[in-house]
């Protein structure tokens, strides 16, 4: 049998490269050397007479035998480990880096102080965190760089799996001094076609999204002031007084609790919400420490949400 001639630390030692796609990264994980892990992994494919990872301009590439041999190898070591764990009647220890994408107003609100509180209790976890748009985490999560990530209201590839977890309300406003400085409103409708805006991206895709969700307007001329890529941008824009834009309603309120003061223009019909998701790949192999987390921010997002009243 060819487990005759491994040991547990072959494989062990395969898992964590293959799992964080770096023998540096890997050998820091597990305490040794970078020289020590390669030469385990030398022997673990002579052993077997496959290769396991191309090397490619001093980059590490996973062949189609070690992501055979990892799905089965990871699902084994997690039950050898939770084995052992009740045997001596201890709760199974998590480790290993976890990689997952966040936007950045609801990754600094919501996401973070629970990843805080999740690694207090799993000294053994470690995070590595990008922030960005909808589009880049669909590019991140398809070539294997994230184990999840959080995304708004955006439609992704076919093999990515969303679960909603997050509803914000979404408000066109402007600061009460911007109002009063262009001379109030006296016709709320002539007010919006003739004011300045700010948006989240070219193209102005929020913006659009709630002229056409309250006033049925799918190509209306705006006129742009600014394009900032994230919600605190935006939001100190609209709050310096320099033009009107969308933010989420908890976004207001955390700006009115520093002194700042909003007009909310009125709304046709249902407030405009943006629906925010885990997403991942189905089929792609997780490790305990990942199902763990994915599972504690859902149950503990939707908790949170649930108790200042944004889910509806």
């Amino acid at each position: 049998m060819f487990i005759d001639n491994l040991n547990l630390n072959h494989i062990r030692i395969f898992e964590g490269v293959f799992r964080t796609k770096s023998m540096t990264k890997a050998a820091e994980e597990l305490h040794m050397t970078q020289s020590g892990v390669s030469q385990h992994i030398k022997h673990l494919e002579e052993i077997l007479g496959v290769v396991l990872f191309d090397r490619i301009k001093q980059r590490l590439i996973a062949t189609e035998n070690a992501a055979v041999l990892y799905k089965t190898c990871s699902e084994s070591l997690f039950n050898i480990e939770k084995a052992l764990a009740d045997i001596k009647g201890v709760e199974q220890r998590l480790i290993g880096t976890i990689t997952l994408g966040v936007p950045i107003e609801f990754g600094n609100s919501f996401v973070i102080p629970l990843l805080s509180e999740f690694g207090k209790q799993n000294p053994g976890v470690k995070f590595k965190i990008k922030y960005g748009f909808a589009s880049e985490m669909n590019d991140l999560i398809l070539d294997g760089s994230l184990d999840f990530a959080f995304v708004d209201s955006y439609r992704l590839d076919k093999h990515i799996t969303t679960c909603e977890v997050f509803r914000e309300t979404l408000h066109l406003c402007a600061s009460v001094e911007f109002v009063k400085s262009e001379g109030g409103i006296i016709n709320e409708k002539k007010f919006l076609s003739e004011t300045e805006y700010v948006d989240y991206m070219d193209d102005e895709p929020v913006l659009k999204m709630w002229f056409k969700h309250h006033f049925r307007q799918k190509n209306m001329k705006l006129k742009m002031r600014a394009h900032l890529m994230d919600v605190q941008g935006v939001g100190n824009t609209i709050a310096s007084g320099l033009a009107a834009g969308i933010l989420p309603l908890h976004h207001i309120n955390k700006l009115e609790a520093l002194g700042h003061k909003f007009y909310i223009f009125r709304e046709n019909h249902t407030p405009l919400k943006n629906s925010i998701s885990m997403a991942y790949l189905e089929n792609r192999t997780k490790t305990p420490s990942v199902l763990k987390i994915m599972d504690y921010l859902k149950d503990n997002i939707k908790e949170k949400d649930s108790e200042t009243g944004f889910l509806h």
